[in-house]
């Protein structure tokens, strides 16, 4: 008897499960004839659609707001210590450059120099950190500039003994020095910079183009609405449901609201992005075209060299250099100080032409101390004239140099808050949108409900 048992019990319970489930889409087809059925199928796609909606758009603001705070926190970053990397190798070489003139201001120039190779190491460190693929090219780049680093130091260091010896070979250790700098790191440095100056615009661009799939989801939960409260209309025999017009209405501000801000955005992007990034490249072009020209007006002096094609060389900076400034006044927040450095710069030019007349009719001593900006004293030693040297460098250059400097500065916290108020603006929509769905969908479920109860 037990043996018969068993299998009529399973036989029992299979069929307890399978004729359910086989019956199941019958009823569900004869409940979807009627008309709660009805009802109540179409609120729930709404509702489906309204939250899916709603998810994709915090979904992809989400995913943005990820993209944004790497390049807030990352790639910009990065960028910078391209860019200071940059800067202070450029300074390096003309502090040590022009130190070898300024003999009795050696110690200053000395630490001068010494604080723009620290900042270039620091720099340099910033800028590993900040490159996750070991096998990219600014990686390369950033190698080429750390391998470089100990032989500059080397024949830098070779020239100021050399210097303080008085011995002649000394220029020739600044020399490969200052052409290892110019010839190789530099060039690096500059590349490095370009291309994460770069990454930064173009990241800036791709996260400011309005996020289309979910926007279009939006407007597909609106066409469902408008459609439901015309079918619920002819099935109710009422004009409107309040509760599917606050739904449509809450739908309507959530796709104006978020279609305003990605144009907002996108305009940020293209217009306020592109009005940092570019003036910043040009200001640190310029500033390194600025310390390059001071290098080579040094080493014409230490060598005593100072021909045709040199001083046309720097003749030709002088015009570039004024040409871009003139071109960025109306690009940067403080033109007054672009209006500064063009008026250091011509008093440069100036005093640069004087240089060369002195030196040409060899008076060393005197075209010395127009390079400089100092006065030559009447006081001898050892028969031979003397300068009068300011503690600290107040050249025409060194005007130039920090104008640039400070546009720098202030153009690149310009380019951050930027970054982080288009970071800020992604959150806002993010909350908003989805507090204007999940309220759609209550008012979907409230509207609906009062016409199923009529029908119960």
């Amino acid at each position: 008897m037990d043996s018969d048992e068993h299998p009529t019990g399973r036989g029992s319970s299979f069929k307890g499960f399978v004729i359910p489930a086989l019956e199941a889409p019958r009823r569900f087809l004869k409940f979807a004839s009627t008309s709660p059925g009805l009802l109540t199928i179409v609120s729930t796609i709404l509702v489906l659609a309204i939250l899916a909606a709603g998810g994709a758009m915090v979904y992809s603001s989400q995913n943005r707001q990820t993209q944004l705070n790497a390049l807030v926190n990352q790639t910009e970053p990065l960028s910078d210590a391209a860019q200071e990397l940059f800067n202070s190798l450029s300074v390096a070489d003309s502090v040590a450059t022009t130190s070898f003139l300024r003999k009795s201001t050696t110690d200053a120039a000395t630490r001068d120099y010494d604080a723009a190779m620290s900042s270039a190491s620091t720099s340099l460190i910033r800028a590993t950190s900040g490159i996750d693929n070991i096998e990219s090219r600014e990686m390369e780049l950033v190698l080429q500039i750390q391998n470089s680093m100990p032989e500059y130091v080397k024949l830098m260091s070779n020239a100021q003994t050399h210097d303080r010896l008085r011995n002649p070979v000394g220029a020739s250790y600044l020399a490969q020095a200052s052409t290892l700098m110019q010839d190789t790191m530099l060039p690096a440095a500059q590349e490095l910079y370009s291309r994460t100056s770069e990454e930064v615009s173009t990241q800036q661009a791709k996260l400011s183009s309005p996020l289309w799939f979910p926007l279009s989801g939006i407007v597909a939960a609106i066409i469902m609405l408008a459609i439901a409260q015309f079918w619920l209309a002819a099935l109710t025999n009422r004009r409107l449901n309040l509760g599917y017009v606050a739904a449509t209405g809450l739908m309507l501000f959530a796709l104006v609201w978020a279609s305003i801000s990605a144009a907002l955005t996108w305009h940020a992007g293209n217009q306020d992005v592109q009005g940092t990034v570019r003036p910043l490249e040009q200001l640190t072009a310029v500033r390194i075209s600025v310390q390059q020209s001071r290098t080579q007006e040094a080493l014409g002096l230490i060598q005593r060299d100072y021909g045709e094609d040199r001083q046309q060389e720097f003749s030709d900076a002088m015009a570039d250099i004024d040409s871009k400034l003139e071109g960025l006044r109306n690009q940067v927040s403080h033109p007054e100080r672009i209006d500064t450095a063009r008026e250091a710069l011509r008093s440069w030019d100036e005093s640069h032409a004087k240089m060369v007349s002195e030196l040409k009719n060899g008076r060393y001593t005197e075209a010395l101390a127009a390079a400089l900006d100092t006065k030559v004293s009447e006081e001898k030693q050892d028969g031979k004239k003397d300068l009068r040297a300011a503690d600290e460098d107040t050249s025409d250059y060194t005007v130039v140099d920090n104008e640039m400097q400070e546009l720098i500065s202030s153009t690149r916290e310009e380019l951050r808050d930027i970054l982080v108020e288009g970071r800020t603006a992604a959150g806002r929509v993010t909350n908003l949108v989805l507090a204007l769905t999940v309220l759609s969908a209550l008012c979907v479920f409230f509207g609906t409900r009062p016409r199923l109860q009529e029908f119960l």
